[in-house]
């Protein structure tokens, strides 16, 4: 009792501080915040600290957003995003809200969306998409991955450095004039720069180099590798993906109308070879890219235990 009421004056001398309201925490069991034990709901603050015990946590934002702490979970909320620093925490419908987890910056792309983030072991962050697609971002603001429903990746964020290493696996198209590659795994369009690229046009590749952003989030790719390194999976094969990607082929004419840099509607299986890829400096693989959500949400439906560890 002395510790819910502590929690409760120090929200209410930080609101009479002029401190604004961002949201309210809620479980039917007990959870701490700021290290008070706290039973039922208590409002949050810029700065919060949330942990759960033994029952998960609703967070409902004053901005639209909604979270789900899972138990034995730890999160800090922030005006601009919620900061995952144990355990995993469910996106759930509502107004997108950016959550950083170990460096990296993950955004539902619309109301809809609907996933879960994961802490993993030392290093690694898990995302799992079941409904509505999600970005992640690096530490620099890089886009280096899209996930869609069904779509669930494990991300290891690397010492960077200035010139972070990458690598795609996918097919070599020409899209406005410039050799560009669409890495399956991590759905992203990268434009590749270097020797040797045009004799692998239209063959499916794994192209190793350092990336850099475009800086032009509105361009059709928004990382160009400078290539060191390529190697053939296949010859040929690329006919979906070009068409999907509305690119170009060796010996056909360019394509006239613009469609989307990133299709949705091309096999997201990656080649066989492929284990993990390098995304800006962030070890990128694949967990489950089941069409239709199936694998993202059986990963889901383990609400209150988290069963990747």
């Amino acid at each position: 009792m002395a510790s819910y009421l502590f929690a409760f004056l120090l929200a209410a001398s930080l609101q009479a501080a002029g401190s604004p309201s961002l949201g309210v925490a809620s479980s039917p069991g007990g959870f701490k915040l700021n290290n008070a034990a706290v039973t039922g709901s208590a409002t949050l603050f810029d700065g919060s600290i949330i942990e759960t015990v033994d029952s998960p946590s609703r967070l409902g934002l004053a901005s639209g957003a909604s979270f789900q702490l899972s138990p034995n979970s730890r999160a800090r909320l922030h005006h601009s995003r919620l900061v995952l620093e144990r355990g995993f925490a469910d996106v759930l419908p509502g107004k997108a809200s950016t959550i950083e987890a170990r460096s990296l910056l993950i955004t539902p792309a619309s109301s809809d969306s609907r996933g879960r983030i994961a802490l993993r072991g030392a290093n690694l962050v898990r995302v799992a998409a079941a409904s509505g697609a999600f970005r992640v971002y690096n530490a620099s603001g890089v886009l280096i991955s899209r996930l869609e429903p069904g779509d669930a990746l494990e991300f290891e964020p690397q010492d960077q450095g200035p010139a972070p290493p990458s690598s795609a696996f996918g097919c070599v198209l020409k899209k406005d004039n410039k050799f560009v590659i669409f890495d399956q795994s991590t759905r992203l369009t990268v434009e590749l720069q270097g020797a040797g690229i045009e004799k692998e046009w239209g063959n499916r590749v794994q192209a190793n180099g350092t990336a850099r952003s475009t800086g032009q989030p509105g361009t059709a790719t928004t990382q160009v590798l400078f290539v060191t390194s390529l190697t053939r999976l296949e010859t040929g094969g690329c006919s979906e993906v070009a068409s999907a990607l509305n690119a170009q082929l060796p010996n056909q004419p360019a394509p006239s109308t613009a469609n989307p840099a990133t299709p949705t509607s091309v096999s997201t299986a990656p080649p066989a070879t492929k284990s993990t890829g390098m995304s800006a400096g962030t070890k990128v693989a694949i967990v489950a890219a089941v069409a239709g959500g199936g694998g993202a949400a059986a990963y889901l439906a383990t609400q209150g235990k988290d069963r990747s560890k």
